[in-house]
C-alpha cells in the first residue's frame, strides 16, 4: 500500500507576469542606481525588494498549506480520509483562477481537490490519482 503525495508545482504564466509586475519597482530603482547614478535610498530599495518577493512567498504559502495524498484505499486531504468504494460522484468545476475536483459520498461528504491554480501551479502526480479513480469506478471528467 503506497501512498502517494499529491503537491502543487509548476510556474504558471500568471505567476510570472505578477511576479514580474511586483519586480518592476526594484528594477527601477536599480535601473536609477546603475544609469543615472542616484543616490542609493536603502529603505526604498528595501520596500522594492519585499514587494518583489510578495509573489512568490504567496505561492510557497499556498503550496506548504495543501497537502493531499492518495493510497490504495482513499483519497486524504487536509486529515480527512475518503475511500474509494464509499464516492458516488465525481465532478470538477474550473473557473478562470483554478480547477478543483470534487469528490462526493451521498450528501455527508465533499472533498475539495484543487487539479490547477493560476498562481500556484499544478497538481501532481495527478495520472497516479486518475488511475485509482478510474479503477474505483469514477473516472475524473475532462
Amino acid at each position: 500500500m503506497a501512498t502517494v503525495p499529491l503537491r502543487l508545482r509548476g510556474v504558471t504564466p500568471l505567476h510570472v507576469g505578477a511576479a514580474a509586475v511586483a519586480a518592476s519597482p526594484l528594477g527601477f530603482a536599480a535601473f536609477q542606481v546603475l544609469v543615472r547614478h542616484a543616490r542609493l535610498s536603502w529603505p526604498l530599495l528595501g520596500v522594492a525588494a519585499a514587494a518583489a518577493l510578495l509573489p512568490w512567498l504567496s505561492r510557497a504559502a499556498a503550496r506548504a498549506s495543501y497537502r493531499a495524498k492518495c493510497d490504495d484505499v482513499a483519497v486524504h486531504v487536509r486529515g480527512e480520509a475518503l475511500p474509494y468504494k464509499t464516492i458516488t460522484a465525481v465532478r470538477v468545476e474550473r473557473t478562470a483562477r483554478r480547477a478543483t475536483l470534487y469528490l462526493q459520498r451521498g450528501e455527508t461528504v465533499t472533498l475539495e481537490l484543487v487539479l490547477w491554480d493560476a498562481f500556484a501551479g499544478r497538481l501532481e502526480p495527478i495520472a497516479e490519482l486518475e488511475h485509482r479513480l478510474e479503477a474505483s469506478g469514477h473516472p475524473i471528467p475532462r
